[in-house]
């Protein structure tokens, strides 16, 4: 299970936003000044998920780049970045890389997704796009990070453990268990609620939180808080993290109200709101590193 203290990030809408995982060794958006925050443990990333090209998700990718090129450290370490297919801001953003730093190579690989791609992360862990609803001018991806866990088929869960064992020992061990996938991570990135069964069961989820109240939305491009933990409840999340609440909201009186909508709601997992460089404390819930 992830634990609160396993993330780094900054949320703030229109100005920067990024989230730094450290077990999954995963960036997901580069905001202004995240190079600055991860301090020496810049290197650290292996895979930087870009959610879409708006700027306070991607103006950061140049100083990030070039703190790991040319600052004191694994220059030569390979960065895999995923980003939407098509994203106007992303190629803006390497077309501005290629004219400041002519000539130098950066050890990244760029991968294009759309929604229901895959590709590998390390041996145990994929990363999936998933289709979000942000910006029409803009392609937009949540992502899920899935883990390939084994476990005892249904037909045997109520067998007696001496049975399992003594199975197992005449070389039906492979036959007695299966292998399922699970949500270890999602993001949102900005967007409309997510589909609640595409992030089912997940151990954290990342949601937009855009507006504490839907009727202030004049687009459909933003979630509310009561949306994201509507999602949160209806998928089984274990843990969520709300991100992006709009500055418009006064922060004392803004907190009280996510407090009183999380009762409201029934969704009993932890949450946190991520706002600026802080993760505040909403509802205790069950920790994640619990259970």
């Amino acid at each position: 299970m992830t634990s609160i203290t396993d993330l780094v990030g900054f949320s703030r809408g229109m100005y920067s936003n990024w989230l730094w995982h450290r077990p999954l060794q995963l960036l997901v958006d580069a905001g202004e000044g995240v190079q600055i925050a991860l301090g020496t443990s810049v290197f650290a990333p292996s895979w930087l998920a870009i959610t879409h090209g708006h700027s306070d998700h991607v103006l950061g990718l140049p100083g990030l780049l070039a703190a790991r090129r040319f600052g004191k450290g694994a220059q030569q370490k390979p960065l895999t970045i995923f980003h939407p297919r098509d994203s106007r801001g992303v190629d803006a953003v390497r077309q501005l890389m290629q004219t400041m730093y002519e000539g130098v190579e950066f050890p990244v690989t760029w991968v294009a997704m759309a929604p229901g791609d895959a590709q590998p992360m390390g041996k145990a862990l994929t990363i999936e796009a998933i289709e979000a609803r942000h910006n029409p001018g803009e392609p937009a991806l949540a992502y899920r990070v899935v883990e390939e866990r084994r476990r005892l088929r249904p037909e045997y869960q109520q067998h007696a453990q001496q049975a399992i064992e003594d199975l197992a020992r005449r070389g039906q061990r492979d036959a007695l268990m299966e292998t399922v996938p699970h949500i270890v991570f999602a993001h949102s990135g900005d967007a409309m609620p997510l589909d609640p069964a595409a992030v089912r069961d997940a151990d954290l989820l990342v949601h937009d939180a855009t507006f504490l109240d839907a009727t202030n939305r004049r687009e459909p491009i933003h979630a509310s808080t009561l949306e994201a933990l509507d999602v949160a409840r209806q998928s089984g999340a274990r843990a969520l993290v709300l991100n992006h609440l709009s500055v418009r909201y006064p922060r004392p009186a803004a907190i009280e109200t996510l407090r009183e909508q999380v009762a409201g709601t029934g969704y009993t997992g932890p949450v946190w709101l991520l706002d600026e460089g802080e993760f505040i404390a909403i509802a205790a819930g069950t920790a994640p590193g619990d259970a």
